[in-house]
Order: structure tokens, then C-alpha cells, then sequence
């Protein structure tokens, strides 16, 4: 088998229409991680169809033009995505119905915006520690 120098960057797919949001966690994971984006839920889908083996987390926006979070979340339920790479929300809705949906699935975490640096540091952190225990 070839060595393929891919299959051993840790990656982190950061999905927000936002690209204030997505800058931002680029920055704080720069360092550590290869930060892919997508600003969209299509993009996100087609991302994780090509890399699922090398993502070691998933921050995923709610609020999207055309495909929206819930249809990603959807797929990734689909697909078996949650037994393999922890999804953490990353949103600005904080109303209590679109939280409880979010909880029916089995989501690592939930941050809501804005969130501070150390905050997104320290949920990325856990999550990939915890699915790593799995």
C-alpha cells in the first residue's frame, strides 16, 4: 500500500455560511488541524462523501442558505457519520424547540454564538477525545 500523505492530516470540516465564523475557527485551529470549509449543507455532504476517513471533527451551522443544518444532520444519520466523526452544533439559534431537535440527534456538542476562541478550543477538544475513548 502507498503511503498517502492525506490519510494522515487530522482535518476538521467547519460548515457555516458565514465567513466571519469560519475564519475565525480556521484561525484558532490553523496550528493544529487542516481546516476544510463549506458554506453550505451540499458542500459539507460532498466533503464528507470524499474525506469521512481523515475528519477528526465536524462544526456544523444551523442556519443555511438551500441546504439547511437539519438536512445535514439528516444525511449523517443516513450515512452512520455520528459512530465515526463527532458533529458539534456551532449556531446562534438558542430558541428551545430548535435546540430540542438538535438534541434528537446524537450531536457532541452544542455552542451557540458568539462563542470566545477558548470556548471553541475546548468543545473540539472534548469531542475528539471522547470519540477517540469510543
Amino acid at each position: 500500500m502507498e503511503f498517502n500523505p492525506i490519510m494522515e492530516e487530522k482535518i476538521i470540516l467547519v460548515v457555516d455560511d458565514s465567513n466571519i465564523t469560519r475564519n475565525l475557527i480556521e484561525h484558532v485551529f490553523k496550528n493544529k488541524y487542516k481546516v476544510l470549509m463549506a458554506s453550505n449543507g451540499k458542500g459539507a455532504m460532498d466533503i464528507v462523501d470524499v474525506m469521512e476517513d481523515s475528519l477528526v471533527c465536524i462544526l456544523l451551522d444551523l442556519n443555511m442558505p438551500d441546504v439547511d443544518g437539519f438536512d445535514v444532520l439528516d444525511y449523517f444519520k443516513e450515512h452512520n457519520i455520528f459512530n465515526k466523526i463527532p458533529v458539534c452544533i456551532v449556531t446562534g439559534e438558542d430558541a428551545p424547540e430548535i435546540i430540542g431537535k438538535v438534541k434528537t440527534y446524537p450531536v457532541s456538542a452544542i455552542l451557540l454564538k458568539p462563542f470566545s476562541t477558548e470556548q471553541i478550543s475546548t468543545v473540539v477538544s472534548r469531542a475528539i477525545e471522547l470519540k477517540k475513548g469510543n
